[in-house]
């Protein structure tokens, strides 16, 4: 899933079926989340997460994601 679900994310800057489907494989992950908190916020939260979630992932620049061995040298650097 993680190959189709990149290419989905590069597909939602221009197509809001593909980030509908991106939001709907977060969605079990959001709602439960949502169990922490008070059923009557819970809405509002769900609301204010899915916004964030949409401006992330119209955000994220998928080719910008370090390799491991990117991230090797980064950590041995460090």
């Amino acid at each position: 899933m993680s190959q189709e679900l990149i290419a989905l994310v590069k597909k939602s800057k221009h197509d809001d079926k593909a980030l509908l489907t991106v939001i709907n494989y977060f969605e079990p992950i959001l709602k439960q989340c949502l169990y922490q908190t008070h059923p009557h916020f819970r809405e509002d939260l769900r609301q204010d997460l899915l916004i964030k979630l949409i401006q992330s992932i119209r955000k994220y620049d998928v080719n910008s994601v370090p390799g491991f061995w990117d991230l090797k040298k980064r950590y041995n650097d460090q």
